[in-house]
Formats: C-alpha cells, structure tokens, sequence
C-alpha cells in the first residue's frame, strides 16, 4: 500500500505498463508529489475508492506517455486548430450538463463522450478510427455505476458516448484546482489555489487537438466544452481559446449549493468508507466560495475579450433549444433548420430526472442563507449578467 502513496514507484508502474519512459514536462510531479502525500495524511478511502485513487493516477500517467510518444511521432497533431470552442459554464447543478449535450446534437460541432476524457490516448493495439478498446472501458466505468452508485445517477446521468466534462481532460496535468473534489483534502486545496492556473489549460489544448487529429482533423467543426470548474479561471480560458464563446447559466446559490452537495455525497459513498455531510457542505463553500469571486472580478477585468451569452436557469427548463441557437448565432455558426431538428429531436428524447430525483435539504449539509452570503457575497448574480 505504502508504494502507491510513493512517487517513484508511482511513476515506474506507469512507465511499466506503458512501455514507455518520456512524460515530456515533468514539471507536474511536484503537483503528483503534493496529492499522493495529502491523500495519504488527509484522505480515508474505501476499498473502491484506494482502487479507484490508484486507477485514476496511473491512466493519468498512462495517457500522458502515450500522448507524449504519439506527439513525437506525428508532430502534425500541434497543428490541429482547436481556438474556438463553445465553452458552457456555471455553477455545479445549473444545467450546464443538459446545454453541452442538446449543444453536440447540431452538426459542424465536436463532442467530448466520456470515452475520450478518461483514456484521449489510443490502445497500444487499436486501429485507426476504430477506439472500440476505450469506448469499452468507459462502458464498464458507466455500467459500475449503474450497479453499485444509483445515486451518483439520479443526480447526473452519464455514459460511454455523451458529452462530458472537460474537466477530465484537466485532471491529466494533475496540478488543477478540481483534483481537491475528488482528493478533499484542507491542505491539498489551500496548496493547489495559490498555484498558476494556466499550465493545466495549455494542456488542456494539446490533448484536444491530439484527439482532434485522430478523428481526421476538424474539417470545419467547433469542440463543444462543458466544465463548471471554469468558474474563477477566465484569464487562462480566455488565453488558451483566445476565439471562444462561452455560454455562461447562472441559478440561485441557495439551490445550487445543496444540489451539488448531494451531487457530491453520492460519489463519495463510492471513494469512501464514511464522509459527514456537514464537511461537505464545509468543503463546498470553501472550493466554490473563493472561486465565484474570482470568476466575477475576471469577468469584470476581461469584459473587452470575452464573447459570452448569459442565460438563467429557466431559460434552460423553458426554452434550452432557443438559448442554443444565441450560442451558435454568437459563436457565427449557421442556423438551418437541419439544426434547428437535431436540436428539437435530442430535447425531445431527452426528460429531465429519468433516473429519479435525489432528495436533500441545505440542513444537513450545515448550510445556511448566512454561511451562503458569507461566501460567495451573493444569492444570484443572474441580474449582474442577463
């Protein structure tokens, strides 16, 4: 056990199973070093959850060597265009899910399934154009959760083909603020917020254009992104897709929060044997708290650069196919009605709370109206912005 929480022996497994030696930039490791020391201090896993700590650390590492070894061979990929894509943002819970997905249903645009973000790099025995070995992991990930964690699925439904957080995309360069969701540690998340932002964008970028390039180039087509941990990073969005457009939905916080909390629980009844709700609810306004405020001062500061559409939550629920077509009217795509009819036709197969709807309440995750506007200095910045 000692060996997993090593960094040496951490990286030799990788480089083991990869048959590979070169991580290109080793500059992450001081990052590696940092979660493999705070989650072994910190962090009380469940056995899925030291099984799934492990897993996810060495597929980080994996990829990373694979991608470094495909970039040598085929140096073609830094080519790839990847500057300008619709970007959906928001706090957790305020339908950024719903939006990125109806988004990829219109043609000329590019999906993020599942699949890619957890393995971007291809099997070492895979044929071109044919990832069926990563669509299979990604399935067996979905099915695992379908069994053991119905709660995680009333709260986000996820499989192997539909669009998923580029945040996964993020975690490959491990020195990212969102890694504390999955290691909550106090220490990790005080050391990760005072650490540049931008070196987990930039490779960000690269990985996009890798799997851009294994799907034939871009041959006209715009990458559809979802993340709401762009809240509070703006400036390196901005910087790396210096062309996006960003769909930004905004929901009251004193729905949200409990929402992502309960969110939050249901995966943590997989990655550990116990975890108290009030520490969540804790742990949330400290992530969530620092970060909102940061993304309004950005906003504010980069007003003159960035290209954005503000909806509300409602217009989502009451109108989502119309908010897609001011994204892509932004973004200078066209409307046809061929668009306008995927759009219809993925909203129409598509009702919310399928899975059922998860109960919660802001008590028992030791929230309150108080704790709420202590954190953030707001309820609903909705009217700042639409």
């Amino acid at each position: 056990m000692e060996a997993a929480y090593d960094l040496d022996s951490v990286l030799a497994a990788a480089r083991e199973e990869a048959g590979l030696e070169d991580f290109g930039n080793t500059g992450f490791t001081e990052a590696l070093a940092k979660v493999l020391d705070c989650a072994r201090r910190d962090l009380c896993f469940s056995d899925t959850g030291f099984m799934a700590f492990q897993g996810n650390i060495r597929r980080w590492l994996v990829n990373r060597l694979r991608y470094v070894d495909g970039v040598k061979s085929h140096p073609a990929i830094l080519e790839e265009d990847v500057s300008d894509p619709i970007v959906v943002l928001g706090m957790p819970r305020c339908g950024t899910t719903k939006m990125q997905r109806l988004l990829t249903a219109a043609p000329g645009t590019i999906a993020l399934p599942l699949w890619m973000t957890q393995n971007p790099a291809p099997f070492p025995d895979e044929e071109p154009g044919n990832p069926a070995g990563r669509i299979a992991f990604a399935r067996a990930i979905q099915e695992a959760q379908r069994a053991n964690n119905p709660d995680f699925l009333a709260s986000h439904e996820r499989t192997a083909e539909q669009a998923e957080e580029d945040s996964d995309l993020l975690l490959f360069a491990i020195d990212y603020l969102m890694i504390f969701i999955i290691h909550p540690s106090d220490a990790l998340l005080d050391w990760l917020r005072e650490r540049p932002r931008l070196p987990a964008y930039e490779l960000q970028h690269r990985l996009l254009q890798y799997l851009q390039w294994q799907q034939g180039g871009r041959q006209g087509r715009r990458w559809i992104l979802k993340n709401p941990g762009h809240i509070g990073q703006l400036d390196a969005l901005s910087t790396v897709y210096p062309k996006a457009t960003i769909l930004h939905l905004h929901r009251d916080l004193r729905t949200v929060l409990p929402s992502y909390c309960q969110l939050i629980r249901a995966i943590y009844l997989d990655l550990f044997d116990d975890y108290d709700p009030r520490r969540i609810g804790r742990q949330t306004l400290a992530y969530w708290g620092p970060e909102f405020r940061r993304h309004r001062a950005q906003r504010e500061a980069l007003r003159d650069r960035l290209n954005i559409v503000d909806a509300p939550y409602r217009a989502v629920l009451e109108d989502a196919v119309g908010v897609a077509g001011a994204v892509f009217e932004r973004a200078g795509m066209p409307i046809t009605g061929q668009t306008v009819q995927a759009l219809e036709q993925w909203q129409a197969e598509n009702a919310q709370h399928r899975h059922g709807k998860p109960s919660y309440s802001m008590e028992e995750f030791g929230l309150d109206d108080e704790a709420i506007l202590a954190a953030f200095g707001t309820f609903d910045e909705a009217e700042d912005w639409t």
